[in-house]
């Protein structure tokens, strides 16, 4: 899938800290935090009337994780030592996906599913890549979701998108890492948004037709 809006940046936020280990010694490791920043590109469309509920998105356990991944062989999945995410990926993806839909300021409400938001749609999300590919010669951070729009009250999937990103990385140290994927959630985020407000309206015109001005 070509995704062309890339115009917001992710900001980020570095904290050390410190991990027990079963050997009892302390190591000290950073937080990355990637966070939303209010890029234009998600402000470029019509607002919507209705309010939409983004769902925690489903992950195996690999993903399920707030350490930083890399593959550096097909098929084998390893953690940049001292490295972690500021939450478990999908919490955060799903935090980040918030952010962006309220800067768009496009919607009439959003929330995540732990907000109590009644939504007209929700957002569901499957977790597929989220790691740096050092397998293929130059290493390449990935991050991919599978989005499904549902009718909040009837759970029906109203539309499905699959979106995959691919971004450079210049090394092989965990800050390198962090850009890597900073890029590619650059990608992947406006898209989503985007793609989620047209088809939600799509769908809210097909249940609420237009009448006619003749109509009796």
């Amino acid at each position: 899938m070509n995704i062309v809006l890339r115009a917001f940046a992710i900001a980020s936020l570095a904290i050390t800290g410190c991990s027990s280990l079963i050997s009892g010694k302390h190591q000290p490791f950073t937080i990355y935090a990637p966070a939303y920043s209010g890029a234009q590109a998600t402000r470029q469309g019509d607002k919507v009337d209705w309010q939409l509920l983004v769902e925690t998105p489903q992950a195996s356990d690999a993903f399920s994780t707030s350490r930083m991944l890399a593959m550096p062989t097909a098929g084998v999945i390893e953690v940049f030592p001292g490295a972690r995410w500021r939450d478990p990926a999908p919490a955060m993806i799903r935090d980040i996906l918030v952010q962006a839909f309220e800067a768009s300021d496009r919607i009439l409400g959003v929330g995540g599913d732990a907000s109590g938001l009644r939504g007209d749609f929700a957002l569901s999300l499957e977790l597929r890549a989220f790691q740096v590919d050092y397998s293929g010669g130059a290493p390449l951070a990935r991050v991919a979701l599978q989005a499904r729009l549902l009718d909040y009250t009837t759970n029906r999937v109203l539309a499905a998108q699959a979106f995959d990103a691919n971004a450079p990385v210049a090394g092989r140290q965990a800050a390198d890492a962090f850009s890597g994927i900073q890029a590619a959630l650059d990608e992947v985020v406006p898209a989503i948004v985007d793609w989620t407000l047209k088809q939600g309206d799509l769908a809210r015109g097909k249940s609420h037709p237009a009448v006619s001005a003749n109509a009796d």
